[in-house]
């Protein structure tokens, strides 16, 4: 009615403002014939008030009549003078009560009122959330609730106005062994603040008082909140929850899901772990189904023990569907304990919690209480489930504490194909996330197969990687136009890849198949020898690089040619090719980073380099050696060979391979006087062992140097060591006789 009021004033205010100003019209004196009419300056409109705002309070309201009326210039105009007015908490929370929050944030996304109004905005939820947080003044409105009607609409409407975050003292307050007899005011109340209060509530439903929960249950089916099914789900058919709570949340789950609260007998408690599981499954695979705030973490509402009602706790994406899918899981198999299906779900969803939560950098250990301990009593056959699972639904954490269970306790038939079905640790070895490789390399040689098996040279290369990885992806780049590729290489090394390039699909299939580390494949739409289509089917036909992502690029005609080729060979993506690296990045960004573990750390890439280094040096020294050809490291092991952090495993394993080259790098390192005698003590001892097993490999002049270093040496260890590598070139007995005369005799010791 007020709105209506001023509204009737505003036109008669505007009828009086034409007939003035026709009037004026009238009164002006026609201009002379022939002569061009004056040019006149446009007239400002009038306000459409009959009187100007007195009070912040009348400033405010005309601010918002004046967007009502598209009148921005007054409405910038009054939202000056109420903003000059400095009002404090206790004005902005009067209006807000009088207008809604609604009326702050419409004028906030309004361009000409937002540098103003969203400050305001700001302080008004830093005000609700204060006022929203104290347990006096939501008291004071719960006892208001039983008041005269009017002090009830008040209480009620200022509750509405305080949001969700009065939730939790609502909820604290109606706990209260003496609110029982308000009980039923306190859920008019929550019912009438509307939708908002559904998440809390959803979280409410932990509660353990019998009667709250039925009441929120009740609530949560009059606002037909339809997010609220998969939260009804367990506790309408689990034996474990009273019979009050099973009807109530029976007729609530009918009502929201055939429409009719008597429509029960269209539910069952299969259908129940059905969903439940799937949904668990849903949240597993997809970390962006959860809705996010702006800044990109996720709130879950859940019960506080502590504080005895239900906190909002905030979490990333990652974390907080992980968690959900953790707890559907464990609904799932409460209602189905003995299928196989949600125990695999349950467990997987926890080893990747409890990845995500300790963080990806931290030791995982498998103490009594944890994930990895529980996956441990569960056997090999269920954890390699998991890992199954975990590799196709393209979840990284998962997988990783997987692999490092099946690393305790696997054994060698799990690198062989039983009953017909792929290793899932020897898929582990072709993924594209270099933390899955890696770990999986090192599970598999911890189990210390005897024989060889399919992709068994997958370990040497992933281990060769993690000696000289630069803390950088690798794509491969398979394009025909060599400007186009290094174009698209150039936009992929500002993204943080190392390049290698392909100019035929037969060549990037190579590139791909031989090379650990490599995390996608770009391949232009009018890729030749082969085609596009035989390119990516013989991509995902080997088993070294079914799993890697592909990026088809071209023009965005080609785009819907090779959607269907797409579609079934994912992960794959079709981007548009691109003139700026913005564009670029805009297109391929968010699927680069969908299935992938963040970056290692410095840390992780140090201890992966110093596993690496022991585990080929142990392969030299046992058994592993002959199912696995560390010489396919020695490129890599000679390149850190002069790295001290692994000078010791590197150098013995370059002494296991039968080459010159790697017999050439192990004295190059015996000889460089810049390196510490410690490492150079090592290196010749290394090289002397070489030249046993394999023979002299050195050239005279390489055996020249080594002679020459031993002379000069003036380090005791180092000149010992180096005389051990002359002692095995088998010197003639000219040359052993000069050195036994250059041997002074020794003078005998008189004994006492």
């Amino acid at each position: 009615m007020p709105r209506l009021r001023e509204m009737l004033v505003v036109g008669t205010a505007c009828a009086v403002c034409l007939l003035a100003y026709s009037n004026i019209v009238s009164a002006q004196e026609a201009p002379a014939p022939g002569t061009p009419p004056p040019k006149s300056a446009p007239i400002a409109e009038p306000s459409p008030l009959l009187t100007e705002p007195a009070s912040p309070e009348e400033s405010f309201r005309a601010v918002l009549l004046m967007v009502d009326l598209a009148r921005l210039d007054l409405a910038v105009k009054y939202l000056e003078q109420f903003n000059s007015s400095t009002p404090d908490d206790a004005m902005l929370i009067k209006m807000r009560d009088k207008h809604g929050t609604a009326a702050f944030v419409k004028i906030a996304r309004i361009k000409e009122l937002s540098p103003i109004a969203s400050p305001l905005l700001e302080q008004l939820n830093k005000a609700s959330r204060k006022q929203s947080d104290d347990p006096a003044y939501i008291e004071s409105l719960i006892t208001r609730l039983s008041k005269d009607p009017t002090e009830r609409e008040n209480a009620t409407v200022e509750l509405r106005n305080a949001g969700p975050r009065a939730v939790p003292q609502i909820i604290r307050q109606m706990s209260r062994p003496e609110m029982e007899t308000q009980q039923d005011l306190i859920v008019m109340a929550l019912i009438r603040m509307g939708r908002q209060v559904v998440p809390p509530l959803l979280g409410a439903m932990d509660s353990p008082q019998e009667r709250i929960r039925a009441a929120i249950i009740g609530i949560l089916a009059t606002l037909e909140a339809k997010e609220a099914i998969p939260h009804l789900w367990f506790p309408a058919f689990s034996e474990t929850q009273p019979l009050g709570i099973r009807i109530a949340a029976n007729r609530a789950l009918a009502k929201l899901v055939t429409g009719s609260a008597d429509r029960i007998d269209r539910l069952s408690s299969v259908a129940a772990s059905n969903e439940l599981r799937r949904l668990a499954r849903m949240l597993f695979e997809n970390a962006n189904l959860l809705p996010a705030e702006e800044d990109g973490t996720v709130t879950i509402w859940g019960w506080d023990a502590k504080e005895a009602t239900v906190t909002p706790k905030t979490y990333s994406p990652a974390i907080a569907s992980m968690l959900m899918s953790t707890r559907f899981a464990s609904q799932s198999l409460s209602l189905s304990p003995e299928q196989g299906e949600p125990q695999r779900q349950y467990l997987a969803s926890l080893l990747g919690l409890e990845i995500l939560q300790q963080g990806w950098d931290k030791p995982h250990e498998s103490l009594p209480g944890t994930a990895m301990y529980l996956a441990v009593t569960a056997g090999e056959e269920t954890v390699a489930s998991v890992l199954s699972d975990a590799l196709i639904a393209e979840q990284p954490a998962t997988a990783i504490g997987a692999i490092e269970v099946l690393s305790q306790i696997g054994t060698r038939e799990q690198l062989l194909n039983q009953k017909g079905l792929k290793s899932p640790l020897v898929a582990a070895l072709n993924s594209p996330d270099v933390r899955i490789q890696f770990a999986a390399a090192v599970a598999i040689l911890r189990i210390e197969p005897r024989f060889g098996f399919a992709n068994s040279s997958r370990v040497v290369s992933v281990l060769s990687r993690a000696l000289t990885d630069p803390g950088r992806g690798r794509a491969i780049i398979i394009d025909p136009d060599q400007s186009r590729g290094t174009q698209t290489g150039s936009y992929l090394n500002d993204m943080g890849y190392d390049i290698v390039m392909a100019s035929t699909g037969r060549e990037g299939f190579e590139r791909a198949s031989e090379n650990a580390g490599i995390e996608v494949v770009f391949v232009h739409a009018n890729v030749a020898r082969w085609e596009l289509t035989q390119t990516i089917s013989n991509l995902r036909a080997d088993s070294r690089t079914a799993a890697l992502p592909i990026v088809v690029y071209g023009s965005e005609d080609f785009r819907a040619s090779v959607s269907r080729l797409i579609a079934r060979s994912k992960p794959a993506l079709y981007i548009a090719e691109s003139s700026t690296v913005s564009d670029f990045q805009r297109q391929f960004a968010p699927f680069s980073r969908s299935s992938k573990s963040p970056p290692l750390s410095d840390q992780e890439r140090q201890q992966q380099k110093a596993a690496a280094a022991y585990w080929l040096a142990s392969l030299n020294s046992g058994r592993g050696g002959q199912v696995f050809d560390v010489a396919a490291a020695e490129k890599q092991l000679s390149l850190v060979a002069d790295d001290p952090s692994v000078a010791e495993n590197v150098l013995a394993a370059l002494s296991g391979i039968s080459t010159a080259s790697a017999q050439r790098r192990l004295a190059t390192v015996a000889i460089n006087s810049q390196l510490e005698p410690a490492h150079r003590q090592v290196a010749a001892s290394q090289l002397s062992f070489h030249i046993q097993r394999f023979g002299l490999l050195l050239t005279k002049d390489e055996v020249a140097a080594v002679n020459d270093s031993w002379v000069a040496s003036d380090h005791p260890a180092v000149k010992s060591a180096l005389a051990g590598v002359m002692g095995t070139l088998r010197p003639n007995a000219t040359l052993v006789g000069e050195r036994l005369r250059q041997f002074a005799v020794p003078v005998a010791k008189p004994t006492n």
